[in-house]
Order: C-alpha cells, then sequence, then structure tokens
C-alpha cells in the first residue's frame, strides 16, 4: 500500500475527494455537493467541505490504516478568491481580452469586491485558497512555465493599471508537486475527530488546474493521447508534440516540457442531457438512472406517436454524439502529418464516464476503444501523481501518471 494520499479536487457544484495510495487503488471516494456554490461567498464552503469529506472517507475506509501520508489540491480557475471568501467563479462571465486568462478577471473581480479588495494582502486562485487555509502559506500554482502568458507577470499587470503595492497581492509562482506547507495546528485539530492520528507533520503539495489535473490522471501526456474529460461541459484533448491551430481549437501547453495540449470544447453537452432527463422525469412521475435513461434511448426504435419524448432524446444523444465526433475529427486532422498516427483510443473521465452505456455509445460512434480510469473523476488521480512525485516515490509526473492511471474497463466499438 505504501503512502496514502487524501487527494482534494474543487469542483464548480461539489468537494471531490478520494484516498489514494502509491499503487493508484482508489481506498475511498467522498463526493460532498456545495450549497453556495453560485454565491460571492462560495470558497468560504470548501474548507467545511473538506472536513465532511475526511470524515466520510475514514468512516468507510478499511480499518489497514488511520491517518494519510500528504494532502494534494487541484480545483477549477481561473477563479480568484480574496482571504475573507469574496469568490469570483471561473464561469462568471467577463470580457475577455488578450491571451491572459486571469487579467481580465482579475480587472472584474477588484471592480465588483472594492472592499475585498482593499483590504485582503492575498488574491488567490481557487485551489491555492484552500491550500492557504491548510498551511498558511500563499502560493500560486503555475502549471509549466509557458503558462505564465495565461497568468500574468509583474509587467503585464502594471500595464493593465494595477500599481506595485496592488500587484504584491498576488502570490508567487510554484509548481505542481511542490511542497507547499505543512498543517497549521488549528487544522490539525479540527481534522483531528475525523482523523485522530494526524499531525502537524502533514505535508500540503500543490495540485494544478483541474483540466490539467485530470489529463495527468488519464495520463494524457504523450503525442497522440486522446482524453474526453466529460461533465456538465465537455472538452476533448489531443497531446502534441507541436502547437496545433484550426477553427474552434484552444492551445495550452502541457504540464510537460516540449508537449502541448490541444481542446476542443462543447459547452454544455451534460448539462442539456440532464436537463432533457428532468423533463422526462417530471412526465413520467418517476426518477431514472442516468445508465438506464441512456440504455432505453439507444435500444428504442422509437416508432409510434406515444414515444415522442423517446425521439426527441434519440435526437438529443446523436446531436451531442455528432459534436464529440466532430471534435475528435476536428482535433486529428489538425494535428494530423507525416509520421504521426490517429489515435486508436480514447479515455473518459468526468460524470459523464461514469454512465457505462454513454461510454459504450461514444465507443461506437468514433469506432475507438474507449477507456475507463479506475477513478472516474481523475483529477484526483492526478493529485496523487503530484503529491507522490513531490515525495520522491516517482521521478516526475510522465513516471507518477505512467505507473496511477490505470483503465478500469474498456469498451470495444461494435462492428
Amino acid at each position: 500500500m505504501g503512502s496514502i494520499v487524501l487527494c482534494v479536487d474543487i469542483g464548480t457544484s461539489s468537494l471531490k475527494t478520494a484516498l489514494i495510495d502509491e499503487t493508484g487503488s482508489l481506498l475511498a471516494y467522498s463526493r460532498q455537493p456545495f450549497l453556495f456554490r453560485y454565491t460571492n461567498h462560495a470558497a468560504e464552503e470548501w474548507l467545511t467541505a473538506l472536513r465532511s469529506a475526511a470524515t466520510q472517507l475514514f468512516a468507510t475506509q478499511s480499518t489497514s490504516f488511520t491517518t494519510i501520508d500528504a494532502i494534494c489540491i487541484s480545483g477549477n480557475g481561473p477563479t480568484l478568491v480574496a482571504e475573507t471568501g469574496e469568490t469570483l467563479s471561473w464561469s462568471t462571465p467577463v470580457e475577455q481580452t488578450g491571451t491572459s486568462l486571469f487579467i481580465p478577471r482579475i480587472l472584474a473581480f477588484k471592480k465588483k469586491f472594492r472592499m475585498a479588495w482593499a483590504y485582503s494582502k492575498h488574491i488567490f486562485s481557487g485551489p491555492e485558497y484552500l491550500i492557504w487555509q491548510l498551511t498558511g502559506n500563499a502560493v500560486t500554482i503555475l502549471p509549466e512555465k509557458r503558462f505564465e502568458s495565461a497568468y500574468w507577470n509583474h509587467d503585464a499587470l502594471l500595464a493593465h493599471g494595477l500599481t506595485e503595492e496592488e500587484i504584491t497581492r498576488f502570490p508567487p509562482f510554484i509548481a505542481p508537486c511542490a511542497k507547499a506547507g505543512t498543517l497549521t495546528p488549528q487544522i490539525a485539530a479540527l481534522f483531528s475527530a475525523a482523523i485522530p492520528t494526524i499531525t502537524t507533520k502533514v505535508p500540503v503539495y500543490c495540485g494544478a488546474p483541474d483540466f490539467i489535473a485530470a489529463l495527468v490522471g488519464t495520463n494524457t501526456l504523450h503525442s497522440g493521447a486522446l482524453c474526453d474529460r466529460a461533465g456538465s461541459s465537455e472538452g476533448i484533448n489531443l497531446c502534441t508534440d507541436f502547437p496545433v491551430t484550426g477553427q474552434n481549437i484552444r492551445t495550452l501547453p502541457s504540464v510537460i516540457p516540449g508537449l502541448w495540449n490541444a481542446g476542443y470544447l462543447i459547452p454544455d453537452s451534460g448539462t442539456r442531457f440532464a436537463a432533457f432527463k428532468q423533463k422526462v422525469e417530471r412526465e413520467r412521475g418517476t426518477t431514472l438512472s442516468y445508465a438506464e435513461f441512456v440504455t432505453e434511448l439507444i435500444s428504442s426504435n422509437a416508432l409510434n406517436e406515444n414515444d415522442a419524448s423517446i425521439q426527441q432524446g434519440k435526437l438529443l444523444m446523436q446531436e451531442i454524439g455528432d459534436q464529440v465526433k466532430k471534435g475528435v475529427e476536428t482535433l486529428v486532422a489538425a494535428a494530423s502529418g507525416p509520421g504521426i498516427p490517429a489515435p486508436h483510443e480514447m479515455t473518459v473521465t468526468g460524470g459523464q464516464a461514469a454512465n457505462n452505456a454513454w461510454n459504450q455509445y461514444k465507443a461506437d460512434l468514433l469506432g475507438i476503444r474507449v477507456q475507463l480510469p479506475s477513478c472516474a473523476d481523475a483529477e484526483l488521480l492526478g493529485d496523487a501523481v503530484f503529491a507522490l512525485t513531490g515525495m520522491g516515490v516517482f521521478a516526475s509526473i510522465v513516471d507518477g501518471a505512467a505507473t496511477l492511471a490505470k483503465n478500469a474497463q474498456t469498451f470495444l466499438p461494435h462492428k
């Protein structure tokens, strides 16, 4: 079993946590829904949610261990949080200009939360706020040095009107896998009821923005690797060894130097399907599981007039499926070249990955294998890689991902 990591990923609607050991085994899992996710103080709920998750994790795990060796945190971005908890979520619309994802949001944050801006010593990105709460240390995780233009630097902030004093509020950059600090005495005491043997010696390691953690957790870290990160929205990601350009393609550096990630976004695939499922549930007066509903849509011929809702559902599935297929084909075509093979498999992660019928549908539609990782929320596997690499268990992120990113299930396309 070896070292055990408490892996934490801050989502938009919930906090996902898991206990994962250095073999990649998922020892326990907990998801804590947020109550205040769409408020201006959403981040104030994260620490409470983590404490509840820890209680659940150790109430359900086996009796062979009673503590953790490290904590690692990832989360959505570019969310911004003040020391006092004021939160500008990544999903809040702001006018986007230039290459930086953060600077337009920094300016919007300053305008919206004038008091918090005036009195906060630090302004954090999402996961770094929780890291600060646990350790008392202020950092900003920069996934890789090429990401600086997507974040900020001194000159860029100065050029957008921030003063020298205001610029000091943004904590220094630190890399994934770096040790941010150890638990404060207050935090160790707060968590002692859930984890009786916890101490201030427990280190907290830096994860990364959630989409990067997911790519690490699915081992989408070599050229040609394909990943479908599918939840409320959906992002098809292709790892390449050169920057890819094309319509509707967004290319960012990989966390691995020399590699890139080309992404194709489907903004609301999961949201649309969930809304339609709720509509059918209201019509029928009963609750349906996603698996049985997708299976019903796939298996039904929907030929008679009484099957109107089923026909609508089949059309919606086809529409979303066509978008996924178009995304894969767009990325593959843009990245094609001499000696560059087309992907023969795709790893799925996120909320949609828990639906086997949906995974099989994608395999049939794309004509390639669809792989399901051992933890459907692959961000948590990525967190384990970051922490265990920082602890010296693995020599690098690449080595860690190759070891921990195991496939639990394979969906082969039907002929």
